[in-house]
């Protein structure tokens, strides 16, 4: 048993889910806001802010165990540092998103919003980045290899959610982002569950 990589498998196992909980969460709150049409990060303005905050805190912390515990035992060979890296910026861009609420869509941009916009594109990036990196190592390890096709399908439906997401960055598909961004958010943390559960069933 590699203690170290259970612990933090089991460290990021809680924060994704707890992230998804308290967006979901959100999502029947009395905010105001449509998720067809209306970022996640919205939630970070007006009443509901610190809960929203509380989810990015749980994000990054979840991303970040990850990392740690792919690197303390991920198999032979090792997975490539790139990508390892990729999970640690994707944590520190959470934090950031976190400390710079975001502009609701038809309000003026402010500087902080600015901020916020900057993080979230660099945590999609680094998102992106991360997944596509480590899947194809993955998928050959125990016990990952045994669960290929469900990883390769992530993999790619997050390449598909975040073509959306840019798509839907212009002005007539507006509309549609939260949709979009949803997508994108559900297959990436279906993503860190399924690799991080299957990291405990090895640590284990």
């Amino acid at each position: 048993m590699e203690t170290g990589a259970l612990t933090f498998a089991l460290i990021s196992l809680a924060g994704s889910l707890a992230y998804v909980a308290v967006v979901v969460v959100l999502h029947f709150l009395p905010t105001g806001y449509d998720l067809v049409h209306n970022a996640v990060s919205d939630y970070g303005v007006g009443q509901y802010a610190p809960l929203f905050r509380v989810s990015l805190w749980a994000g990054s912390i979840a991303v970040l165990a990850l990392a740690i515990g792919l690197t303390l035992d991920p198999g032979a060979p090792p997975l490539l540092t790139r990508g390892l890296v990729f999970l640690g910026l994707v944590a520190a861009c959470r934090i950031g998103e976190s400390l710079f609420p975001t502009t609701v869509e038809g309000q003026k941009l402010t500087r902080t919003g600015a901020m916020h916009y900057l993080f979230a594109i660099l945590t999609f990036g680094f998102t992106y980045a991360a997944i596509s990196d480590l899947t194809p190592d993955l998928v050959k390890l125990y016990p990952w290899h045994a669960h290929r096709g469900t990883l390769d399908w992530l993999s790619g439906a997050m390449l598909v959610g975040l073509i959306l997401v840019l798509a839907t960055l212009l002005p007539r598909l507006r509309h549609v982002f939260g949709l979009c961004e949803r997508f994108f958010l559900a297959v990436t943390y279906i993503w860190l569950v399924a690799v991080a559960w299957l990291l405990a069933v090895r640590a284990g």
